[in-house]
């Protein structure tokens, strides 16, 4: 007698067993992890393109029984269903992502806990009643942010629309949802989609210094640390390569002395077959394996390395030659006038060290070029080319946030325009990572960054601490020694990754003339930036740009406004204008600015278009600025080819004290050098100039008060 075939449960046409694997209809990017549907964890890693992101597996043991099987059949429609897929109306792409999937499980287990609470144990008993039940559970729970009330209420949506793709056990009932509103208006969401971004910026006098260090460890601090580094990590790879089985057992439940010592003899066995040498250490002109580095770069235990009597006989046994100073570092650059390290680096030492070089080397990539934090932790080997004919240095990686037509494009053909000094930083990682994954997971030499390091990426909470501990590090370590500025403590707190971005627009707008690292300025890294795909309206950094311009336009009338109220003097052919332009601009005083479209029609109103150069003021019409062109289309000045005539300029007190200083210097330059004397007729025709502009702002100057003369200093 034969049993009937047991009946299997049917999703996407897809007939499902223990054994089906849940990704069949998902582009993979992950060679090996492939889970199947009866096992206890999902891990979907080898779906999600990008590496950085934590939390990647599914653990069905937190879901109540009752309804484990019914959710594992929903996720499976969720995973498997990419044509035709059912959509929320809020939704921006063809079928959820993988991440939007995995946020939304634990509101998922969330409400199948509430109904097991309320002695209802499958989708198909849930009722209408049960429904609002849970409404008002959801919405009038004290303590829950209308963000988090909105995504537990559109899972429960996502899984209503999903009913008819499900087996009939598994369907909630029919007909529109809590009358067809939106989870949104529901929870009272008011969404941040499309406003200008609120992120806090890192102060001036914390950035500076911060990524003073940052270059300064790249280029200095890793360079002297690299030689050792690099055989470390060879020794240590090798390492994992041989280690036995008892290597690689739990700790607990092996001896110390047999693991070790097994260790030991496979290492050295190793070794020899790859005519490779023991670390070496010399003491008072004495020269003897360095046990420190071999524990270290062997995957041993060092106390119990120097403590068998077995290790100076297998050592000599081996007969391998000793490298002196294999795995130390020695020999230290300065950073200014001084060495930044006097004592010698040891192996262990020297594994914390690159911990601190790699978030050194980060802070330079993810800041100075621009990209999302998520960007620079995807960066991979060999992402930086060099262009010889235009003379530009680009980095290459995955972009975030783009859309379909634009990521379906090679990313070497759209890559970010960057300077030498995050070109370097990329160089350092890629002598110090294992995989092709610049910024690998796990510790730096543990055993699971050698297995998983290619496919997953170090966390932004995990960057985030280690900033922390870089600075304290650098402050206490490194900053007294070569007499750097110490790293102050931001006012709005440690330093988080999404900082930088919003950081580096600030800089660009209010500094374009500060130096970063040698030649480089803002100025000249934003011309850089926008030839790439940081200038690109994918990249979403001009966005960051135009809302600190808007910023920097504000503030800068509101102060105009307060000087002209306490009776400051402007003079030129544009100075009724520069005053009617600032009493209209006080209407933008009590502007509130909620859409990214708002600041662009700021930034274009007439009244805005105030500009402070070095010794002048631009009150900006752009048909009658002498500094463009016929065929110039820009909606700014242009300040290199600046004329004093032009009827656009009006000076304040402020450019007038300006413009003497630099008449001194003129003047000193005149008595002091020997110059060419065409140059010399040029500097006296411009002094000629300055000195009437003076005199006119002056003699206009209508009488003020003691209090104003004060006010104006």
């Amino acid at each position: 007698m034969t049993c009937p075939a047991e009946a299997l449960d049917v999703v996407a046409g897809i007939d499902i067993a223990p054994g089906t694997e849940v990704l069949l209809n998902r582009t993979l990017y992950v060679e090996g992890v492939r889970s199947r549907f009866g096992d206890p964890v999902w891990d979907l890693s080898a779906a999600i393109e990008d590496r950085h992101s934590a939390g990647q597996a599914v653990h069905w043991k937190g879901f109540p029984p009752a309804f484990r099987h019914a959710c594992k059949l929903y996720l499976f429609a969720l995973l498997n269903i990419v044509d035709d897929a059912p959509r929320l109306d809020s939704a921006r792409s063809t079928y959820p992502h993988i991440k939007t999937i995995l946020g939304e499980l634990v509101p998922l287990r969330r409400y199948t806990t509430w109904l097991t609470d309320a002695g209802v144990t499958s989708f198909g008993q849930v009722s209408t009643e049960h429904l609002d039940d849970y409404l008002r559970h959801v919405t009038e729970t004290n303590g829950d942010s209308a963000g988090t009330k909105r995504c537990a209420l559109q899972a429960i949506m996502r899984l209503h629309l999903y009913r008819e793709t499900l087996p009939a056990q598994c369907r909630l009932p029919a007909g529109p949802l809590w009358g067809g509103a939106s989870a949104r208006g529901l929870a009272h969401y008011e969404s941040s989609w499309g406003k200008p971004n609120t992120t806090p910026r890192i102060h001036p006098d914390v950035m500076e210094p911060l990524l003073s260090a940052a270059i300064a460890v790249t280029q200095t601090v890793a360079v002297d640390l690299l030689p050792a580094a690099r055989n470390l990590l060879a020794m240590r790879h090798l390492a994992h390569q041989i280690a036995p089985a008892i290597r690689r057992a739990p700790t607990r439940t092996v001896s110390v002395f047999e693991t070790t010592k097994a260790q030991l003899e496979c290492l050295l066995a190793a070794l020899d077959r790859n005519d490779a040498s023991l670390p070496g250490i010399r003491t008072g002109g004495v020269t003897s394996v360095d046990l420190m580095g071999l524990a270290v770069g062997g995957w041993m235990h060092h106390t119990e390395l120097k403590r068998m009597n077995e290790t100076p006989v297998m050592l000599a046994t081996s007969g391998l030659p000793i490298d002196v100073d294999m795995l130390r570092a020695n020999t230290f650059s300065t950073i200014g006038t001084h060495s930044w390290r006097d004592e010698p680096v040891d192996a262990r030492e020297l594994v914390g060290l690159l911990r601190h070089v790699t978030v050194a080397c980060f802070l330079v990539i993810a800041y100075l070029s621009g990209v999302r934090t998520g960007e620079a932790l995807n960066l991979r080997r060999g992402c930086i080319s060099r262009d010889p004919k235009l003379e530009l240095t680009f980095m290459s990686g995955q972009q975030l946030k783009a859309h379909d037509g634009r990521r379906e494009r090679s990313p070497a053909t759209i890559p970010w325009v960057v300077t030498d000094e995050t070109a370097h930083a990329v160089t350092v990682l890629e002598q110090i990572t294992v995989s092709d994954l610049l910024f690998p997971a796990f510790a730096m030499c543990s055993q699971n960054r050698f297995a998983f390091g290619a496919t997953r990426t170090r966390t932004p909470g995990s960057i985030n601490t280690d900033i922390t501990r870089f600075i304290d590090w650098f402050n206490h370590e490194v900053a007294p020694v070569v007499s750097h500025p110490p790293i102050p403590g931001d006012p709005h707190g440690s330093i988080q990754v999404p900082r930088l971005r919003r950081t580096l627009a600030w800089h660009i707008v209010r500094r374009p003339g500060g130096t970063i690292a040698g030649a480089t300025q803002y100025g000249h890294l934003h011309t850089q930036m926008i030839h790439g795909y940081a200038g690109g309206a994918d990249s979403g950094f001009h966005d960051d740009i135009t809302f600190e311009k808007f910023l920097h336009r504000a503030e800068t009338i509101h102060d105009d406004s307060q000087r002209l109220e306490r009776g400051e003097h402007v003079s030129g052919p544009a100075a009724e204008e520069y005053r009617a332009r600032i009493a209209r601009a006080s209407t933008f005083a009590g502007l509130t600015v909620t859409t990214k479209s708002q600041i662009n029609d700021a930034l274009s109103n007439p009244d805005l278009q105030i500009h402070h150069g070095a010794v002048v003021t631009c009150v900006f019409r752009r048909a009658t600025a002498a500094c463009l062109e016929p065929a110039d289309s820009s909606a700014e000045p242009f300040w290199s080819r600046c004329r004093l005539g032009c009827v656009n300029a009006a000076r304040t007190d402020r450019d007038a004290a300006s413009l003497r200083l630099h008449v001194t210097a003129l003047q000193r330059d005149l008595a002091a050098l020997e110059l060419p004397e065409p140059l010399r007729q040029r500097i006296q025709v411009r002094l000629i100039e300055h000195r009437k502009a003076l005199a006119e702002h002056e003699l206009i100057r209508p009488m003020t008060t003691p209090q104003q003369d004060e006010d104006n200093e």
